[in-house]
């Protein structure tokens, strides 16, 4: 018999341990025992609650929008709230916020609740006293961007000089993850179970849970491999399911408990508290799981489990101990190629009053960290924070530091790791660093030119990757299903027809500098390379498609890992790595298209209004025994995710569905609607075409073109209308976002029936559809896709407004998807 077993490492994000934990809020006021009637200043600082993802990019940080202050008297009655608006919450350039804050008159402390609409029945109860405690919120409240956070200062404290006020989320997060190692074991979702149903705005506890008794915990979230926000719950209550496939198998699951383990080597269950992120890293699997979910639910985990306190700013990732004392080391810092400086922060619990309290020694064997050499002094520390500690798992008060290393700038695009060694007393660990590669797109020596792309200036040629950042919408990791394009060379898939012959769309080649005692490395297979190129006087790498065959051109692939352009400067020592990638392509809307064929109030527009360029992907989708090549998103669309107006986590997704298109504007001589395509023409990129009844009947009857019902992290669910793609296709799934559509006039039109997902095809209603060749009707009816909620269909409209073959000129305006056959 096999034992199921699964090594986990959980990682806790503790915001309260050792006063390292939370947002600092710094408050500066008067001397007098009342706050002054214009107010005094507070500067916010949010949680983070996120890691880094892509690149040198850093991820956003949760934002302030709202700030409710309430107002309680010294035996906590409530006095009475106010609410500081968006527009008074002022940004500062460090990501912190600048609120004036005002308190009536016999106000002993002040409570702060961002990002929630709190009302009197929050603020007190029937006799008028203090309610945030007992208040409570339900799963609409689970917000990462913009969690509602709670802190309270009183009135003495926040006229003193120095104070500090610590906001807390009112919810905690999990994640999964695991060892590299573990090339057998694929985890393709979890979901957390029986965690509380609401959570409450404040909280009088930070080692455990108090949950009013009208909460229960039966939540349960859906599987994801994002990590999930869920509001705190009380020990040996929730616990997690892993989906996962073991060694190529079928998925199967696993049951993960949330344990501590104990000094002794015992193991007890605990607490999952409100601002903590459990993450949870599977280190060794040695067989399949259960066969079910509900198996796994019945039956009781078997896991060995080591767990490590982290705080969550910074994060405290390794904690050791000995019999007196302990040592905790912050996460190794990550930092971009050209920063000089890094910040490691770690704690101790040795008592200042011990023998030698103070012998700290700090030291890293790469040449290219520097640690200050004041070290072993704490009043010589670059900063010393005391702060006392009564929580659990810690010995005594701790002390926390933070220490700036010196590093050198690394000017390779490849990252490096080093390490720092903080010895404390007995007890010894490391810090990792990481220092990512120097960001070369914008080296001026290095400055890629592209050739061949009509519609740029020469000022846009002559810097790729600027024209790149600035211009092109849609390339960016976060538009993209995370997937990174904004770092390599493109060379555009499909074909187009010229003179009836077809020819590839791909026109582009790219001219990067070549400097004395550069060395170039390449795959001849996929690029090929004049390494002598003369323009201007200056000489470059032309690097230009090596296969551009029309036959050759809806093959996808990436050239990244084995990186096809690496060149090497024996002087400098410096590499620069290009990949490159035949996986999509880059379109302007222009003349009509850009402008008459559209209709609704943005027309297609992304976050770069100035600009018409977008990027597109290409996936293949595969219904019955044909294959159709088409683009990730509607035209026009800035990212390729999906759009739900009703979805609170995805009704800021609008990027996705692109531009409002009419599909004809034929005008009233019957014989002009019958074979008039100029509009079908002009919103073509190549041969990726407006698909047709036949595209879209055939993806439907073969249930690739489906709706299903899906559950965001934070539990809401939602009809999604998707397709999975085939295999050789970068993006595994590529979605039809909900749209309506646009009626009317240019510049007097209306948006209709938003809830629904709307595309033009390019197919007249014709013969055994509804209408001969020779009705006065045929060509002002086309077929359109129209699905609402579980019911998708693809029905006829009118393109413009009239009958008998006439058009008045208002016309119907939807968006569409490109596809080549």
């Amino acid at each position: 018999m096999y034992i199921k077993k699964l090594t986990i490492w959980f990682f806790i994000l503790l915001s309260v341990v050792l006063a390292a934990c939370s947002d600092i809020t710094d408050v500066r006021g008067g001397d007098t025992p009342d706050v002054p009637p214009d107010g005094v200043v507070l500067t916010l600082k949010l949680p983070n609650f996120s890691k880094n993802t892509v690149a040198t990019r850093a991820t956003e940080q949760p934002k302030i929008n709202s700030l409710c202050v309430l107002c309680y008297d010294a035996n906590d009655k409530y006095l009475g709230m106010s609410t500081i608006s968006n527009d008074s919450i002022k940004l500062n350039d460090d990501g912190t916020y600048k609120v004036r804050v005002k308190a009536v008159p016999r106000t002993a402390t002040l409570h702060l609740v961002a990002n929630a609409d709190v009302t009197d029945n929050d603020a007190k109860d029937k006799s008028g006293m203090n309610n945030l405690y007992n208040a409570t919120r339900s799963s609409n409240s689970l917000n990462l961007d913009t969690p509602v956070c709670w802190g309270k200062i009183t009135v003495e404290d926040l006229l003193s000089p120095n104070t500090k006020v610590s906001l807390f989320r009112m919810f905690a997060k999990a994640s999964v993850e695991k060892d590299p190692e573990l090339t057998k074991f694929e985890i393709t979702g979890f979901k957390l179970i029986n965690t509380a149903t609401e959570g409450t705005i404040a909280t009088t506890l930070f080692t455990d849970v108090a949950l009013p008794s009208s909460v229960h915990c039966t939540a349960e979230t859906a599987y994801s491999m994002d990590a999930q926000p869920f509001y705190e719950t009380p020990a040996n209550k929730a616990f997690m399911i892993i989906k996962a496939k073991y060694d190529g198998g079928a998925e199967t699951y696993y049951k993960v408990a949330f344990l501590n383990k104990n000094a002794d080597g015992t193991s007890k269950p605990m607490a999952l508290l409100r601002n903590h992120h459990y993450q949870v890293k599977v280190t060794a699997v040695n067989h399949a799981g259960c066969a079910s979910e509900q198996e796994a639910i019945n039956n009781l985990p078997d896991n060995r489990i080591s767990v490590v306190v982290v705080d969550d700013n910074p994060q405290i990732v390794d904690m050791i101990a000995c019999k007196d004392y302990e040592l905790g080391v912050c996460a190794g810092p990550e930092v971009a190629g050209k920063v000089q400086e890094a910040t490691i922060t770690f704690v101790t619990t040795k008592p200042i009053n011990s023998d030698n309290y103070n012998n700290l020694r700090v030291g890293s064997t790469d040449d290219w960290i520097t640690v200050p050499q004041d070290y072993t002094s704490i009043d010589n520390l670059p900063t010393s924070t005391t702060s006392t500690t009564s929580t659990k798992g810690f010995s005594s008060e701790g002390r926390l530091y933070t220490m700036k290393l010196s590093l050198k700038q690394n000017y390779n695009s490849d990252a490096r790791k080093g390490s720092v060694t903080i010895t404390y007393g007995d007890l010894s660990l490391n810090v990792e660093i990481k220092q990512l590669g120097y960001d070369l797109r914008h080296d001026d020596n290095r400055k890629v030119q592209i050739r061949g792309l009509d519609g740029l200036s020469s000022d846009e040629e002559k810097d790729y990757f600027g024209w790149m950042d600035s211009k092109l919408n849609g390339i960016e990791p976060k538009y993209n299903q995370g997937k990174v394009r904004n770092d390599g060379l493109h060379f555009f898939v499909g074909n187009k027809t010229v003179d009836n012959k077809t020819v590839s769309y791909n026109t582009v080649y790219y001219l990067i500098p070549r400097l004395p005692n550069d060395e170039m490395k390449y795959d001849a297979k996929r690029v090929k390379v004049d390494d002598d190129f003369i323009e201007d006087g200056k000489t470059f790498y032309k690097v230009s498609l090596a296969d551009n065959s029309p036959e050759s051109n809806y093959n996808m692939w990436i050239c990244s890992d084995a990186l096809t352009i690496s060149i090497t400067n024996s002087v400098t020592k410096i590499t620069v790595k290009y990949p490159v990638y035949h996986v999509g392509l880059f379109a302007k809307l222009t003349g009509k298209a850009a402008a008459d064929y559209q209709l609704g109030k943005d027309k297609a527009s992304g976050e770069r209004k100035d600009s018409e360029w977008y990027y597109y992907e290409m996936v293949d989708v595969k219904a019955g025994d044909k294959t159709y090549h088409m683009l990730d998103r509607n035209l026009g669309a800035t990212n390729n995710g999906y759009y739900s107006p009703s979805t609170t986590a995805l009704k800021g997704n609008e990027g996705a569905i692109g531009g409002y298109f009419k599909i004809s504007v034929a005008d009233n001589i019957s014989i002009d609607a019958k074979k008039n395509n100029d509009v079908v023409n002009a919103l073509a990129i190549g041969n990726f075409k407006v698909c047709n009844n036949s595209c879209l009947q055939n993806l439907v009857d073969n249930d690739v073109l489906k709706i299903e019902t899906m559950t965001t992290a934070t539990g809401e669910n939602y009809n999604c209308l998707r397709m999975n793609t085939e295999s050789n296709s970068q993006i595994p799934q590529i979605f039809i976002p909900m749209s309506g559509y646009y009626e009317g006039r240019n510049n007097d039109d209306v948006l209709k029936d938003i809830h629904h997902a709307n595309l033009w095809t390019s197919s007249r209603l014709s013969d055994y559809q509804g209408f001969s060749s020779s009705s006065p009707e045929y060509g002002f009816w086309y077929i359109y896709l129209d699905v609402f909620g579980k019911t998708l269909n693809l029905s006829n409209y009118r393109f413009v407004s009239g009958s008998s073959g006439k058009n008045t000129g208002r016309y119907r305006a939807m968006p569409v998807r490109l596809v080549a056959e």
